[in-house]
């Protein structure tokens, strides 16, 4: 499954798009996970863009338990050939869903079905229902403005994404963009990743890790990134910062994507006359994630110890750090 993207299943999803004599569904098959396939379909007569999970028909489902929420339908379709003898899940995209928002989601949970389906003992089909029901509960939240916080660790992360994109990946970049989706850091750059924390306070740069995963993960090398900003009038805002990416992304051809992911973050357009505060960069700081640098480590801590939250003081560290420039160039960008 890795290398599909938003637009590969949104040309997958025109090509099913014209409904032929009264048939209710239309599907092309996109991969198998082992006993599981996965095919995008199309359900007729409103011709909405859907997923199909399926599994043996041992791997068996409630109805009755399946995720309820907007944007989209979680359902079990029968009566197809094409899923004859399986227990197949359907991700059917409402009429009033976004269809970036919805390519966004179908991407981010065939991610998560593949990780399951790699990894020994583990329930796929509760671990596919369950980040399902993590995007319903997404979906059905109310939107409000981003607080003063989560306007600068947005800033941050479209900051990390600009500099990414100045590199030899280029438009690329916005698929290195995970941290929208729930990934463990924000941005995962070939095999490492990068976590980002921004601040305009001043005192100590405290950053919260929000789990033991976060600077012990799978990847390497991991490296977290300080982002310190000021205000100055002179500076730029986060609306500034946003339209200069939109156009970037737009003569990419990605600005769907980029559009998509900005609304999973919260930021809405609506609420651009609430995010005019304007500031600079006032310094960078990176730490590479091993050796003495202070953190949770899944190994050191007691099996019973199943998750955890910790704030890291940046300005305390007695690791050395790396700049911005060199820091990109351990992924071997240029």
């Amino acid at each position: 499954m890795t290398g599909w993207t938003e637009e590969g299943l949104a040309r997958a999803w025109r090509a099913l798009a014209r409904q032929e004599a009264s048939e209710d569904w239309r599907f092309v098959h996109l991969t198998g996970m082992g006993a599981v396939s996965v095919e995008a379909g199309c359900h007729f007569p409103l011709g909405r863009e859907a997923l199909i999970v399926s599994f043996p028909s041992s791997w068996s489902a409630n109805p009755a338990r399946l995720p309820e929420g907007k944007g989209f339908d979680v359902a079990i379709i029968e009566g197809q050939t094409i899923v004859a003898g399986k227990t197949a899940i359907a991700l059917v995209r409402r009429p009033e869903g976004s269809p970036d928002i919805f390519a966004i989601m179908v991407i981010d949970v065939l991610r998560t079905l593949e990780a399951a389906a790699g990894t020994p003992n583990r329930d796929v089909i509760e671990a596919f229902l369950e980040r399902v029901r993590e995007w319903q509960a997404f979906m059905a939240r109310t939107h409000r403005p981003l607080s003063p916080d989560a306007q600068i660790g947005l800033l941050g992360e479209l900051w990390m994404l600009r500099l990414l994109a100045d590199t030899s990946l280029g438009a690329g970049a916005l698929d290195c963009w995970q941290g929208p989706l729930r990934a463990a850091q924000d941005f995962h750059v070939r095999g490492g990743a990068i976590e980002v924390k921004s601040t305009v306070r001043t005192g100590s740069f405290l950053a919260r890790i929000n789990s033991i995963e976060q600077l012990d993960g799978n990847r390497a090398p991991i490296f977290l990134c300080g982002f310190r900003f000021e205000e100055n009038t002179d500076g730029f805002s986060l609306v500034d910062f946003v339209c200069e990416l939109r156009e970037r992304f737009k003569h990419a051809g990605v600005q769907r994507g980029f559009e998509a992911l900005l609304m999973v973050m919260g930021y809405l357009d609506e609420h651009a006359p609430l995010y005019g505060r304007t500031l600079t960069l006032k310094d960078t700081r990176g730490f590479r994630s091993e050796g003495d640098m202070p953190r949770l480590t899944r190994a050191a801590l007691p099996v019973a110890i199943r998750s955890a939250a910790y704030v890291l003081d940046l300005d305390a560290l007695e690791v050395a750090s790396v700049g911005i420039t060199d820091l990109i160039n351990e992924f071997g960008l240029d």
